[in-house]
């Protein structure tokens, strides 16, 4: 099962992630997927904030796009937990994810030192007196292969 959902995007970062996966043969689905898994791996360096969502900067008219994409549920899941922890909307998680570790993913497909990241989810709900403390469980898995996969 896949969910749509749509994020607003800075043109340049458009134009980034669609010469990547022109350059690569990666969908820019699988770019972005790999980039916030990157992301959600690297979150134990990052500083814990106490506060409200941030947003990403406003984009002035007629430099930004809407882009849709049709996520996995275990992909959409981490997407919306990373936003809660990370304190950050998605759309900007994926703009710094851009702009963190675009290269470094391209950089790896180019020299075919590529493992494509598995991510296993799950969340779970336990009873403590009358609250709810809930698990997020992000246990993201290299495989074997090389490449991701590539444009049909």
């Amino acid at each position: 099962m896949s969910f749509q959902t749509s994020f607003y995007i800075h043109i340049d970062n458009y134009v980034k992630l669609s010469n990547a996966a022109t350059r690569t043969g990666a969908t820019m689905q699988v770019l972005i997927i790999q980039m916030m898994y990157k992301y959600a791996m690297d979150y134990t360096k990052m500083q814990i904030e106490q506060r409200t969502v941030q947003y990403q900067p406003m984009i002035i008219k007629g430099s930004g796009k809407i882009f849709r994409i049709a996520l996995p549920e275990k992909d959409y899941e981490l997407f919306t937990d990373m936003r809660k922890v990370m304190k950050k909307s998605v759309s900007y998680l994926i703009a710094l994810a851009i702009e963190k570790y675009l290269d470094i993913i391209v950089s790896k497909i180019l020299k075919q030192l590529f493992n494509y990241t598995y991510l296993i989810h799950d969340s779970a709900g336990e009873k403590v007196e009358n609250l709810t403390k809930w698990h997020l469980i992000w246990n993201l898995n290299k495989s074997t292969s090389k490449q991701p996969p590539r444009k049909q």
